[in-house]
């Protein structure tokens, strides 16, 4: 299990799994300090993406006011696209996943993530499945 010292990027996995109401999901979330949980911006447009009406829409943007949001900005995105190029045909990573690895690493935070595979290609990345 993830250290709750750490300062975290949570992966669009990691809320996927807190909305459906998962108690690990939840307990481990609890167990982080205020200031430590931090969400791409790709995880919030992909949370929004997946509902399907309204009041979905409003629980989904409830959750989302909890954390801070990282911005992508043009130096995440440069390494994104360096990644994106590099990894895309041998490992099958997403333009999305480049992103979210590129925030972490770039705003010195550990990725919690349910999908190690998603992220193994990034060796300056620390990426965790906490739970």
């Amino acid at each position: 299990m993830a250290t709750p010292a750490s300062r975290w990027l949570l992966d669009t996995t990691i809320l996927v799994d807190l909305m459906r109401g998962s108690e690990p999901a939840r307990d481990w979330i609890d167990s982080l300090p205020e200031s430590a949980g931090t969400i791409s911006v790709i995880t919030a447009a992909e949370l929004l993406a997946g509902c399907r009406n309204r009041a979905e829409q409003r629980a989904v943007e409830r959750e989302l006011d909890l954390y801070e949001i990282a911005w992508v900005a043009e130096d995440i995105s440069a390494s994104a696209l360096e990644s994106y190029k590099r990894f895309h045909l041998s490992h099958n990573i997403g333009f999305l996943d480049c992103l979210i690895a590129a925030t972490a690493i770039k705003n010195g935070l550990s990725l919690a993530t349910l999908n190690l595979k998603h992220f193994a290609p990034f060796s300056d990345l620390q990426a965790e499945r906490p739970y």
